[in-house]
Parts: C-alpha cells; sequence; structure tokens
C-alpha cells in the first residue's frame, strides 16, 4: 500500500544528462528522509526546463532516480515524473500522474536551494488543495542571491494562479496550456518576462 511519498523537485541537469551539486544534495535529502520511513516511495521530477537550450538523452528525474539507485534505494521504492519542465509542472504532473492514481495524500516536497519556501509553499498549496498533508524538507545552503528571481518568479505564479481554487487541476492545467511557453510551444521566454 502507498502512503507516503517524498517528492524531490527538479533543481537542473546537464546537456550531457549529469545532475549537479543542487540535485544531488536534494537526492541525499530526499534519501535521508526515505531511510527513516516505512511504506514511503520516492518520487523524481523533472524532464528539462523549458529554459534550457539542449535536450540531453535522460530526463531529469530519471538522472536523480539512477543517482538514488546508487545511494542504496530500491529501484522499485522510485517513480518518475517526467512530463515537467518548472516547479509548477513538478507539482502538477505529479500530483496528476502519480499521487490522484496512486491515492498517496501524505507527502514531504525536498526542496532546491534555489528555491523559496514562500514560492514552494504557495504553489504546492495550489496544486494539492486541502486534500493533501505536506511538510517541506530544506536545504542547509542558502542562496541570497536567488531571492530576486524566486521574488519575480512568486509574483508571476500569484498573478496566474490567486484567482484559481487551491486544487483545481482542470483550470491549472487550462492556464498552464494557455499562458506558460514551457506548455505552449506558440509561446516564447520573451513573452513570460513581459508578464512581470
Amino acid at each position: 500500500m502507498y502512503k507516503h511519498a517524498i517528492i524531490i523537485l527538479g533543481c537542473g541537469i546537464d546537456a550531457e544528462g549529469n545532475i549537479g551539486a543542487d540535485a544531488t544534495n536534494s537526492v541525499r535529502l530526499g534519501v535521508e528522509a526515505f531511510s527513516e520511513s516505512q511504506d514511503t516511495y520516492l518520487i523524481m521530477t523533472g524532464d528539462i526546463s523549458y529554459k534550457a537550450n539542449f535536450k540531453p538523452s535522460i530526463s531529469e528525474a530519471q538522472a536523480m532516480k539512477d543517482y538514488a539507485i546508487s545511494l542504496g534505494v530500491p529501484s522499485d521504492k522510485i517513480f518518475v515524473e517526467t512530463e515537467s519542465k518548472d516547479t509548477l509542472g513538478n507539482l502538477f504532473f505529479t500530483k496528476q500522474n502519480l499521487l490522484l492514481p496512486l491515492g498517496i495524500t501524505d507527502i514531504t516536497i525536498v526542496r532546491g536551494p534555489n528555491q523559496s519556501n514562500e514560492r514552494i509553499r504557495y504553489l504546492a498549496n495550489k496544486v494539492l488543495g486541502v486534500e493533501y498533508d505536506y511538510r517541506l524538507i530544506e536545504p542547509d545552503i542558502e542562496r541570497p542571491d536567488e531571492q530576486e528571481r524566486e521574488q519575480k518568479s512568486l509574483a508571476l505564479a500569484k498573478k496566474w494562479l490567486d484567482s484559481i481554487p487551491n486544487g483545481d487541476m482542470n483550470a491549472i492545467y487550462a492556464l498552464m496550456r494557455g499562458k506558460h511557453p514551457g506548455y505552449n510551444s506558440s509561446l516564447s521566454l520573451d513573452s513570460l518576462q513581459e508578464l512581470l
């Protein structure tokens, strides 16, 4: 029975398919939490960022899974979500493709050092809704230089999502397909910047 999942948000991958220090740190934090729990599964999230100008031969989620396996986690205890291209997508497609079908409502989210608590909590509340209990695992790395970018990302998320009821997957998906360049190929990164 699936009872609890640890979701590891994507933190980047290079053109050769290698995850960097941020992602390896997140996986290690997730594996530590995993080893302390029973009936727990890891969920690795992400294909590749919509901002990337390259396409590795492996998804970010698969690369993180491979790393977790090298740390001793059994392969059958790890799920991968490979549709997302950003944090909103990480949470949306994880809920749609894994949490809902598996009936998991108790989750832990491992955020990267380039992601703020405020933005992750906002997106988690918006996507998950009230049916889910979640907690955050935070890295012990501080990135003050990321604060301005995170504030802009949070402001855009609020502009897009504030009017959508928490947990309304249909409305969130319609927004992603209509306004997000990661999920609507007719939109450019420039159009996203213009919204800020």
